[in-house]
């Protein structure tokens, strides 16, 4: 469970990162939280850095509230010695 746990967080942020790509005279932007934080940080906007920034949190917090935890709990239960 815990290395399902890493490897879809190490996912996300790669997915994030990726959502700004420069390459040459190539530059790709997708939509997303990602492009939003690199675009506020190329513009030197701090608030919709903070907001960016506080978006990501609630997300990586509800998601471990709402389904890694009850996913580690079923695992430590059903899968105990």
């Amino acid at each position: 469970m815990t290395g399902g746990i890493t490897a879809a967080g190490g996912a996300w942020n790669a997915s994030i990162v990726a959502e700004v790509v420069d390459y040459g005279h190539h530059h790709l932007t997708a939509y997303g939280l990602g492009a939003y934080i690199a675009k506020a940080t190329q513009t030197g906007n701090h608030a919709d850095i903070l907001i960016g920034v506080i978006v990501m949190i609630v997300y990586v917090v509800a998601l471990n509230r709402l389904l890694w935890r009850r996913l580690y709990r079923i695992a430590q239960t059903r899968y105990a010695m």
